[in-house]
């Protein structure tokens, strides 16, 4: 991929500004503040956008980079893939999606995945390459080259993340640690007491105890249910046996009553009779005597009537009397029942009540329980999803040290022999001491061992290595102050590797010194110059 030219017709304090690039090596020259800086930011706005979003920044790109003075805020960027295929990319600062045309300025910008929240991302499908990774590896800046003293253990972390990771600032061992720590904390282990996974397995046991215990509770509520349908069923027979003891004795009574007024009716039919008759034999007769005399058996028979009417009432009078006292136990014992049943039930209720508050907390126990299994099954998914990232991790890791750590190794022993005029020929990568250098008595040692100007050359020529592993395409090396602070005899070494026919990537080098144009003027190296 080589760009071809920038054209930023608004862009922070650039307006108007036209930049013709060629292959090979572009040196962009201006004093400080004169805007080098943002033509770099520019490209990078061209080809993935600028952000809206702070990111950690008092303001965010969009805002730092809007022009003050005039309204437009876009730009134009041509360039060309190795395929030979040219395109052209138009794109408004303040629009999402920029317009994208072909050779024939045709717009094919629909030809390219849109995302809904960042548009159109035309280069990443073109050249496998999202921005973060574009920036950390094709664009090379000072303060990523300069090293203090107490910056070496930071420089060789960064070798090392390089080298095992692809990118210096991803660490396999810090990736996998705050793996760990984020498993640990968001889920926990066996080991752990107060993390979320123990604290809902120990919830969950003691959830499962008290729904043990309240669901007896269960059946004490079925066998009130059946206890309170047979004392019911016991209440509607017993009053049903009172009602048809009233009913008998009232039919006794009754019984009772018309067979004494039965024999009282005889009595009082033959008093009628023998008075009728007496009537009648004086009339016929006419003799008072005989009448009198008929009369006797009447007050005889009254006399009968009236002590057997007595007898029969005395009789009478008992029998209700024992009738009564028989019935008034029989009721009594019936309430006696009945009095019981109903405690009985009363008793019954209340412990309802009580069964009935228990089921209620068994229901909530119940609920908690389902939400406490949910919970430790999403937790169960999340720790799976942490062992599946762990492993992604592992195997990305070890198809790195298999499939492209031995290209880096043979990469970075070609870039530090040239730039260091084969002062070191051997590097290794080792798992357990990091990288290891072979120094010119035949000696192996670590790298953060080397001088500083050495470990500077070694990461920039990791950098440098990674192009060709992350992009089918040789993407531009773009260089801001990346060497102010390497001595001119390791600049020569750099600008000599990188002009190299054999590397054909296109360079394009930001400086606010002469010292690049002197050096490459006295190599004798071809290079286009741009002023800003």
């Amino acid at each position: 991929m080589r760009i071809n030219a920038i054209k930023i017709n608004g862009f922070g304090k650039l307006k108007d500004k036209e930049i013709e690039l060629n292959d090979g090596i572009n040196l962009i020259y201006g004093e400080n503040e004169a805007g080098k800086s943002t033509v770099l930011k520019c490209i990078q706005a061209l080809f993935y956008g600028v952000s809206k979003l702070k990111g950690g920044k008092s303001i965010s790109d969009f805002d730092q980079y809007t022009p003050w003075n005039h309204s437009e805020y876009s730009g134009k960027v041509k360039y060309t893939l190795d395929n030979g295929e040219e395109y052209e990319v138009f794109r408004d600062f303040k629009k999402k999606n920029p317009i994208i045309y072909n050779q024939f300025q045709e717009d094919i910008s629909k030809n390219f995945k849109q995302d809904k929240s960042k548009g159109i991302h035309f280069l990443e499908e073109q050249i496998g390459v999202d921005e973060a990774s574009f920036k950390n590896t094709a664009m090379i800046g000072q303060q990523e080259i300069k090293l203090g003293k107490l910056d070496t253990s930071s420089m060789m972390q960064k070798i090392s993340n390089l080298v095992s990771t692809g990118d210096d600032n991803i660490s396999f061992k810090k990736s996998m640690e705050k793996l760990n720590k984020m498993q640990n904390d968001s889920i926990g282990t066996e080991r752990t007491k107060q993390k979320p996974m123990n604290l809902v397995n120990e919830k969950i046991k003691q959830l499962l105890e008290q729904k043990k215990t309240l669901s007896n509770y269960k059946q004490s509520q079925i066998q009130q249910v059946q206890e309170k349908e047979k004392l019911k069923n016991k209440l509607n027979q017993l009053f049903e046996k009172k009602t048809n003891l009233k009913e008998k004795q009232k039919n006794s009574q009754s019984t009772k009553t018309e067979k004494v007024n039965r024999k009282v009716n005889i009595y009082t039919y033959l008093l009628i009779f023998f008075i009728m008759l007496a009537l009648i034999l004086i009339l016929l007769i006419r003799n008072i005597l005989v009448g009198i005399g008929s009369l006797i058996p009447v007050i005889i028979i009254e006399i009968l009537m009236k002590k057997k009417s007595n007898q029969e009432a005395e009789s009478f009078q008992m029998v209700n009397q024992e009738l009564a006292k028989k019935f008034e136990i029989e009721q009594e014992k019936l309430q006696n029942e009945i009095n019981q049943a109903n405690v009985a039930l009363h008793i019954l209720e209340i412990e309802k009540n009580n069964v009935d508050e228990k089921l209620e907390e068994l229901a909530r126990v119940e609920e908690e329980l389902n939400e406490q299994n949910a919970i430790r099954t999403e937790l169960m998914s999340l720790e799976v999803s942490f062992e599946i990232a762990k492993e992604a991790l592992e195997k990305a890791y070890e198809k790195m040290k298999h499939d492209i750590s031995p290209q880096f190794e043979q990469n970075l022993c070609e870039i530090i022999s040239s730039i260091t005029n084969e002062k070191y020929k051997n590097i290794k990568i080792n798992d357990e001491v990091g990288i290891l250098v072979e120094v010119e008595n035949g000696e192996y040692m670590t790298a953060d061992r080397l001088s500083i100007g050495t470990i500077d050359e070694m990461y920039l020529s990791l950098r440098l290595s990674t192009l060709s592993e992350i992009s089918s395409e040789n993407l531009p090396i773009i260089l801001d102050e990346t060497f102010a602070y390497f001595d001119n005899q390791r600049l020569k070494n750099i600008l000599h590797y990188l002009q190299d026919k054999k590397y054909n990537h296109q360079i394009i080098i930001f400086t606010c010194s002469n010292r690049e144009e002197e050096i490459l003027k006295q190599l004798k190296i071809e290079y286009h110059l741009i002023n800003i």
